[in-house]
């Protein structure tokens, strides 16, 4: 009977634990994903901006010559790049953090099924909490039942022995 409990114990802890760092492992790749796809967001963002300087400079200095063809190329690129930085701020999730998240996990694609997955993980958690609470509380309330016996017949003995 002890060692059923023990055993018992062992494997609800155990499996508790792996609940636990699953739940623990897709919080962390939630993190990191959008930790590098805001890095890349950003990064991205810089050098589109430079690159924008860049064309708006020549831009300025075409303006300033007598050469109108060559101003309204580049006022064009100037504005292509404008447009590419708002489509890179637009589809930031899958351009950034959907392909970082199923590069960490292979199986999750998107955020949304990896804060499914992240609930599932932690519904996980809380049912092995529950039910180790539970054998620890009939374990106690198992023992706390039979002190009490004991200690009824105790009394029980000791007053037909003094009596």
């Amino acid at each position: 009977m002890n060692n059923e409990f023990i055993n018992m114990i062992k494997d609800e802890l155990s499996s508790y634990g792996t609940a636990l760092g699953k739940a623990g492992q897709l919080k962390m790749i939630g993190i990191v994903s959008r930790v590098l796809g805001l890095f890349l967001l950003i990064f991205t963002i810089i050098l589109l901006v430079f690159a924008l300087l860049s064309f708006c400079s020549v831009a300025i200095i075409a303006i300033m010559s007598d050469y109108m063809p060559v101003w309204a190329a580049t006022l064009i690129m100037s504005s292509f790049y404008v447009v590419l930085i708002g489509l890179a701020f637009v589809f930031r999730k899958p351009l950034f953090i959907h392909p970082f998240i199923k590069l960490l996990t292979k199986q999750i694609r998107s955020e949304e099924e990896l804060a499914l997955k992240m609930m599932e993980a932690d519904h996980e958690v809380e049912l092995q909490r529950v039910k180790i609470e539970t054998h620890i509380n009939n374990a106690t309330r198992d023992l706390n039942f039979m002190l009490t016996l004991l200690g009824n017949v105790w009394s029980f003995f000791r007053g037909k022995i003094f009596k």
